[in-house]
């Protein structure tokens, strides 16, 4: 699936999602109130058991996923840290200390946000339709049958930190193999 990317599509994807991944870091900073730093975003295909090893740290992250349907279909998984999660709550007005509902609730809210925004920028600036389902909780240790259901996709990835927190998050939009046959066409549209 890399070869078929090739590099002139991987630079126009990498500068499609570094502007959807601006845009969602811009609605979360708008409600916190703090900046927000992003990585440049990582692009490749992997494998299931590739796949499999970004649940290893499952001592560090919460994790959720999003399914999406439409022109483009996959999933948006987001991995949020658990340090930092105090001052987040904190940032977005919730009570603390947080109980175990309110720690499930800030987390889907803010996937949603961040996985969201992402997700409709990259969408809208490839004129695609994506419709986004709610965030569920998702907890790899308990739930391994579920964790990856293609042979390979494309996974496009970039990390959140939030300044001033040990707060940061990653967010991974993965592709279907057929999906990225629209992607790829859409990409060559544009370069025309």
């Amino acid at each position: 699936m890399n070869d078929r990317l090739g590099e002139e599509l991987r630079d126009v994807l990498q500068e499609l999602m570094n502007i959807s991944m601006g845009q969602a870091a811009n609605e979360l900073a708008k409600l916190i109130e703090t900046k927000i730093a992003l990585s440049i975003p990582h692009i490749v295909t992997v494998t299931p058991s590739e796949f499999a090893e970004i649940f290893d740290s499952d001592d560090r992250y919460w994790f959720s996923r999003q399914s999406f349907l439409g022109s483009l279909r996959g999933e948006v998984i987001a991995l949020l840290s658990k340090s930092g999660t105090d001052t987040m709550a904190s940032l977005m007005d919730y009570p603390l200390p947080l109980d175990d509902s309110t720690t499930e609730e800030l987390i889907l809210e803010l996937a949603n946000i961040l996985a969201g925004a992402c997700l409709k920028g990259f969408a809208d600036q490839l004129e695609l339709k994506a419709n986004l389902s709610m965030p569920t909780a998702y907890r790899p240790a308990q739930d391994k049958e579920q964790q990856f259901r293609w042979d390979s996709a494309l996974l496009m990835e970039v990390e959140f930190n939030v300044e001033k927190s040990m707060f940061g998050s990653k967010v991974l939009i993965c592709l279907e193999d057929k999906s990225v046959d629209s992607l790829i066409s859409r990409l060559n549209a544009l370069l025309e």
